[in-house]
């Protein structure tokens, strides 16, 4: 009878599993189906609204003509994909400058809002290294990975329910909530905001890929995406310890499978020119 438990929970697993699965645009990745746009982008404008009240507003206007000015290009090549690569959204753009020196960080949250650090300016150097920052955080919410970050942890709350009903079939019910729990915690991070929800490798290195699709395809040239991430490492230091223990690539590895996806970004850039 447990075993036969055991054997149906396990299945009901599986069959949700894959009932939720997709294939994301561009990349072909097998994926959780996101949650959906609509229903995250009331929380991100409050989100926004809420971090740029927190926050001191850059009111250089040349910094806020560049970030802007990179936006709009960024915005317009989204809205019109090349041999229709992804589908177009329907965001209501917005970009704003955070004074924060010492914060080297940018965001685009789901529906179009847009925040650049003035600590990451440095790095980026110029404007088409902004444009492959910028590129690379819209293509997050280009892809849904926001949406996908909170379907993941919904199929990990599940899968933790999941669990607990065959460890408690086996081992008594106390016992199987308690495993299920530490199951939980075990995977899942973040608080649920879209602010706090982190990017997996697979993530972060389709956004790579896609951010630089979106700004060669906006007239910037990809190929200085080497470039920030090589000014990226050096200002890191190699701080963070080894890669499988981190979630985001090493820089190293982020500029080898920049060097591998580049001949695809080209093509966008001005035939490849």
């Amino acid at each position: 009878m447990k075993a036969a438990f055991r054997f149906t929970a396990l299945a009901l697993a599986a069959a949700l599993a894959l009932a939720a699965c997709e294939t994301a645009p561009i990349t072909g990745r097998s994926r959780l189906s996101p949650v959906d746009d609509s229903r995250l982008e009331g929380q991100a404008v409050a989100l926004y609204r809420q971090e740029l009240a927190q926050n001191t507003l850059s009111h250089d206007p040349r910094t806020v003509a560049l970030v802007r000015r990179v936006g709009e290009r960024i915005a317009r090549a989204a809205e019109n994909p090349p041999n229709g690569l992804w589908t177009a959204p329907n965001f209501q753009w917005e970009f704003n400058v955070i004074d924060k020196p010492g914060t080297v960080n940018a965001y685009c949250l789901p529906g179009g809002k847009i925040a650049v650090f003035t600590g990451i300016l440095p790095i980026t150097a110029d404007e088409e290294g902004l444009a492959i920052v910028m590129g690379h955080e819209v293509a997050h919410a280009l892809m849904r990975h926001h949406g996908e970050r909170m379907a993941d942890q919904a199929a990990v709350g599940v899968g933790g329910a999941v669990l607990g009903a065959v460890v408690g079939a086996i081992v008594g019910r106390a016992a199987g909530s308690t495993l299920a729990g530490a199951a939980v915690g075990a995977g899942v991070s973040g608080a649920g905001s879209l602010l706090l929800l982190s990017f997996g490798r697979n993530q972060e290195s389709e956004a790579d890929r896609v951010g630089m699709i979106l700004a060669a395809h906006a007239g910037y040239d990809p190929r200085a995406a080497v470039g920030l991430w090589e000014r990226m490492r050096a200002q890191s230091g190699g701080r963070g310890g080894p890669e499988f223990l981190r979630t985001h690539p090493t820089e190293s590895s982020r500029i080898a499978e920049i060097r591998t996806h580049m001949p695809e970004a080209l093509q966008y850039y001005r035939g490849g020119k």
